[in-house]
């Protein structure tokens, strides 16, 4: 039966004809998602039994509704766009993107990004059924979206992006955090440092490590993660990071 004019196509932005939740997981996570179905390949079919094996149950089931927002999902099967998105070279990508982005986010005017201001985007994103931080999450992913696809913003709609590590007021200092993490974990793994006192601080929302050097001075490890939520490569880093730390004193001894 055709569609008459009105009636949305299934796999567009609309659930039972009412708009639907834009995609709130990271973007960097959606990425990810990419980036392994270039390895794997894209299914015929994008169902829970393909996705498992790299996503946790609550980003996979977030990805599924950001695939079907954006057009790229029919139900559990995959559209042209997607493998032409998944397959496409860096500009391609970002002109695919773009594409996906000005379909999908009917109530965002595209023509005013590049002088809007924070609240008209809030105010735009009231028109999707989300609130508090779900809404934040969606801004954020949206925003980071359009610079990927380089859609054009103003300064102030691109600062609403928030960091992969960090909060929203805290972004620099977050990332400076992840890079010293990265660094010692580094240093770790080569056998580069040498810690026979190491102590162990749990604190309400994360973890601490002060690793007393043999030549003097410390290397704090501050461990700040929602371990269900991070991706199967980041769990592991963190596991053998907080694992090559606690070993340290042991291997010292022997």
């Amino acid at each position: 039966m055709p569609q008459t004019q009105d009636q949305p196509t299934s796999g567009s932005a609309y659930e039972d004809g009412q708009p639907a939740s834009p995609p709130y997981v990271s973007f960097s996570t959606f990425t990810t998602l990419l980036e392994w179905l270039k390895v794997e390949g894209v299914p015929l079919r994008f169902d829970r039994s393909f996705w498992q094996a790299k996503f946790s149950g609550s980003n996979g089931t977030q990805l599924v509704a950001a695939l079907r927002f954006l057009g790229l999902l029919e139900r559990a099967r995959p559209r042209p766009d997607l493998e032409r998105l998944v397959n496409a070279s860096p500009d391609e990508r970002r002109f695919i993107l773009a594409g996906l982005l000005m379909d999908a986010y009917a109530a965002v005017p595209f023509d005013e990004l590049a002088r809007a201001t924070p609240a008209m985007v809030r105010t735009w994103f009231k028109s999707y059924p989300i609130d508090g931080n779900t809404a934040r999450k969606a801004i954020s992913f949206f925003v980071n979206a359009a610079k990927e696809a380089d859609i054009p913003l103003s300064n102030a709609v691109r600062k609403m992006a928030r960091s992969k590590s960090a909060g929203q007021s805290g972004d620099r200092q977050g990332a400076r955090r992840s890079t010293a993490t990265q660094s010692a974990g580094d240093a770790i793994a080569l056998g580069r440092v040498h810690a026979p006192q190491v102590s162990f601080h749990q604190g309400q929302s994360h973890n601490q490590m002060a690793i007393a050097l043999e030549s003097g001075g410390t290397i704090t490890v501050d461990v700040d993660v929602d371990l269900f939520s991070l991706s199967d490569r980041d769990r592991d880093f963190v596991m053998k990071l907080v694992g090559l730390t606690r070993a340290y004193p042991e291997s010292d001894q022997g």
